[in-house]
């Protein structure tokens, strides 16, 4: 299973890079409702393909686009922190709020 993971994500960067795969993924509040540890967070599909896509262009910013209102922007500036822990840059992550649903975040290279 992780050989083919592995090879899933190299597919997915190359797709990426080529600009023929979506660059953007959703982060649900169910998963980030768990307690969080460096571990956990990068074992968020959202958080760890957003990550992996950013340091592939990291020239690329990061955008975390959240609910509007307080929790929304607590939520991303957690978030933002994290990503921050994870080696992406903070200068090149881009808060705005507007996501479709009060219970998703989205992560978006841009």
């Amino acid at each position: 299973m992780i050989r083919t993971l592995r090879g899933w994500t190299a597919v997915s960067l190359l797709l990426f890079a080529n600009g023929l795969l979506a660059e953007s993924w959703q982060l649900t509040l169910d998963e980030w409702s768990r307690p969080r540890s460096g571990e956990v967070v990068m074992e968020m599909p959202a958080v760890a393909d957003a990550v992996l896509a950013w340091h592939g262009d990291s020239e690329q910013a990061l955008e975390v686009v959240y609910p509007g209102g307080e929790q929304g922007e607590i939520w991303a500036s957690e978030l933002r922190g994290w990503l921050v822990a994870l080696g992406v840059d903070a200068s090149a992550i881009r808060l705005q709020a507007g996501a479709p649903s009060e219970d998703q975040v989205v992560l978006r290279i841009r």
